[in-house]
């Protein structure tokens, strides 16, 4: 089915579990024929406790084309391949096996929450003599025959096994279902939206972790505790297996109602060891509507959620082009609807528009007004201005992004006039002739069409004719270690007569210093961390031109970080130069530095494969364990010589794509999908790195 084709009906099922799905684009399954392997994305996210809260580290992410283990801090990222429903398997001591499900798309990142509940009982039971497990204060419960029970595998089974057993009830989380709300009627056909009345995960294990199914021919009996919101259950229910390989519902056998008042369960036949739910297939309508931004203007690729009130599931769709959306609900039924977008700092589904209530009808809706989505901060996105030269046409546009478009420019009050010759006009265009030479600091406002502003300072040097431009050649510096004396010599070009250094912004670490003659830092450094500052220089030219350039270190503790470990791990580099390579395995040195509680800074370097002994290549990158990669620098060096450097930072908005996830505690920093441009001074093509890479923990 096509994007187009899924806008003329029913949007997407909610994935249950997913904190949030990438929806700009449709997945693709498959490998398109041959022996081309099938194409991948990444997924990243958090694993927590459903109970507290709280990050759940050692947890095991696994899905067909790579697994992986969280952190401390329950984050992960992982590769999987492309396609509307994609499993991600997760274990951990002490919960149940999950089974989120997302939709992943080429070339993008997803982003997924993983809640896990709480194993309700575990209890061993002989395979030969069969048991009645129930779970404690719960109707849950399964009978288990003897002589049923056989290793998923195949092989001998073990004179006993462990059987656990977790109810689930949807009607209080709807985010609780594995698959989210989905299935395959018995017979077959395509996805259908499901109501569900309860569901039970089973799993059963030997001392060795072998996971056990029922024996062909043979059936349990489980009772599923009623969970639903609706006030009128039917008296019998399909009941519905979990496809763990698909990530869908599949209808199987059924259930009758037992029980009185909040002591309710579905009671039924089942012939596999694996999650069960009590469901119907959702009796739906569509409702139909618009979503747009606070300026009225169309929001395409935003998704929209429909959420049972009187009924247990949900539904969403993401907006198409033009900002509409056909998202499904129960018939004759109330639910709520909203717009929604993926926190990356909390991992949590957050709304960003008005919520609305829609129903009761038995016929499709269409909302009378489009929802609004809330707009984001303002902020001005150009990262810098080009010089000039007298005489020659000058023309550069100013971008923004968030707050309400409708953007209105200018200097702000207290700026310096642009240099003589050009002009900034309302809408972003700094434009004219420049007529003299000089170095002018700006500073410009962007006012939004609801009166929000923003400001940014940049610095505009114009040249006379024949002149070379002033400019910082410098775009990373090496890291350096505690108590090792530190020399880096910082490189400029162009500009006329003796030049000047100094540091305009921030600090160097401590017991370094910058030579204003010459541009060496130098020193002995004094205590570990990453340093971010911007380093200026200015000719001796009439009129003076002067360039500034952000940049870091990092200093290592003593010894090599953390205790002195080496790099381990390996890293796949694709699109790079042939000197380079496929592979970067770090071996010579790994280490780590804290500057403070945010910030990790850490050096590798290795040998590609292949790479003869003077080849060489090493990563420097500093992490903001709040916002992320800060820094990454890439070099490749033969016989010292520096011959390629790939460097991104979001500090000065030449930000890499993907992901870093760095794991202090278990000493992993694992790459996914990161896009390193080629720096200024060289004309290699950017390079991806994906793999993990280790540290001594700290």
């Amino acid at each position: 089915m096509t994007c187009s084709a899924m806008h003329q009906r029913v949007g997407f099922l909610v994935l249950g579990l997913v904190g949030l799905l990438t929806l700009s684009a449709c997945g693709s399954g498959g490998d398109g024929g041959g022996t081309t392997a099938p194409p991948t994305g990444t997924v990243t996210g958090q694993v927590v406790s459903l109970a507290n809260n709280l990050p759940v580290s050692g947890a095991i992410v696994k899905t067909t084309v790579g697994t992986t283990t969280t952190g401390a801090d329950g984050k992960f990222s992982v590769s999987l391949p492309v396609g509307d429903r994609s499993v991600v398997q997760t274990e951990a001591n002490g919960f149940a096996v999950a089974f989120p499900v997302a939709r992943v798309t080429s070339g993008q990142t997803t982003n997924l929450r993983v809640r896990l509940i709480s194993i309700g009982v575990t209890d061993t039971v002989s395979v030969a003599a069969g048991d009645t497990v129930s779970v404690p204060n719960s109707m849950a419960r399964v009978t288990i025959p003897p002589n049923s029970l056989i290793p998923q595998g195949g092989g001998t089974p073990a004179g006993s096994v462990t059987v656990s057993l977790t109810p689930i009830n949807p009607a209080v989380d709807t985010n609780l279902m594995p698959g989210g709300f989905n299935g395959i009627a018995a017979g077959g056909g395509s996805v259908q939206p499901l109501e569900s009345g309860g569901a039970l995960a089973f799993d059963i294990r030997d001392s060795a972790g072998t996971r056990y199914d029922l024996a062909p021919g043979k059936t349990a009996t489980i009772r599923i505790p009623l969970g639903t919101q609706s006030g009128n259950p039917p008296a019998t229910m399909p009941l519905w297996y979990f496809d763990e390989t698909a990530g869908v519902w599949r209808e199987e056998g059924t259930a009758t109602l037992q029980g009185t008042g909040a002591n309710r369960y579905y009671e039924g036949p089942v012939t596999r060891v694996t999650y069960w739910n009590a469901d119907l297939v959702l009796d739906s309508i569509v409702v139909n509507g618009c979503v747009k931004d606070a300026n009225n203007q169309p929001v395409a690729n935003a998704l929209v959620q429909t959420e049972g009130i009187d009924y247990t599931g949900t539904a969403f769709d993401s907006t198409a082009a033009d900002g509409t959306f056909s998202v499904a609900m129960r018939k004759s039924s109330r639910a709520k609807l909203g717009l929604f977008e993926f926190d990356r700092q909390t991992f949590n589904f957050v709304p960003v528009s008005n919520t609305v209530n829609v129903g009761p009808s038995a016929t499709d809706i269409t909302l009378p007004n489009c929802l609004v989505k809330q707009p984001g901060p303002l902020a001005i996105t150009t990262t810098a201005l080009p010089g000039g030269v007298v005489g020659d046409s000058y023309n550069q546009t100013l971008a923004a992004s968030g707050g309400v478009p409708g953007y209105v420019w200018s200097l702000n009050t207290g700026s310096n006039p642009l240099p003589s010759g050009l002009a900034l006009d309302s809408t972003g265009v700094i434009a004219g002739t420049p007529t003299a030479a000089g170095t002018t600091t700006i500073i410009v406002k962007v006012t939004d069409s609801v009166g929000g502003t923003a400001t940014k300072e940049f610095v505009v040097t114009i040249t006379a004719p024949g002149v070379p431009s002033l400019v910082i050649t410098t775009t990373a510096l090496p890291t350096g270690t505690v108590g090792t004396a530190y020399n880096a010599t910082l490189a400029a070009t162009g500009g006329i007569g003796a030049k000047s250094w100094s540091v305009s912004s921030g600090t160097l670490p401590a017991g370094l210093s910058l030579n204003a003659s010459t541009g060496l830092i130098s020193g002995t450094p004094t205590a570990p961390g990453a340093s971010t500052f911007t380093v200026r220089i200015q000719d001796s030219g009439t009129p003076q031109q002067a360039a500034e350039r952000q940049l870091a270190i990092v200093i290592l503790p003593s010894g090599g970080g953390g205790g002195g470990g080496g790099g381990d791990g390996t890293l796949t580099v694709s699109n790079a130069p042939a000197s380079v390579g496929g592979t970067f395995v770090a071996n010579a040195l790994g280490g780590v530095s804290i500057s403070d509680n945010t910030a990790t800074g850490i050096f590798l370097e290795g040998d590609f494969s292949g790479g003869e002994p003077s080849h060489s290549e090493g990563i420097v990158f500093s992490v903001d364990l709040t916002t992320g990669v800060s820094l990454m620098s890439f070099q490749e060096r033969n016989a010292g010589v520096l011959t390629n450097h790939w460097f991104c930072s979001p500090i000065v908005n030449i930000s890499c794509q993907g992901t870093v996830t760095v794991n202090r505690s278990a000493g992993t920093a694992v790459f996914s999908g990161v896009v390193v441009p080629s720096s200024s001074e060289f004309t290699a093509p950017s390079i991806t790195l994906n793999g993990t890479l280790t540290f001594t923990p700290f």
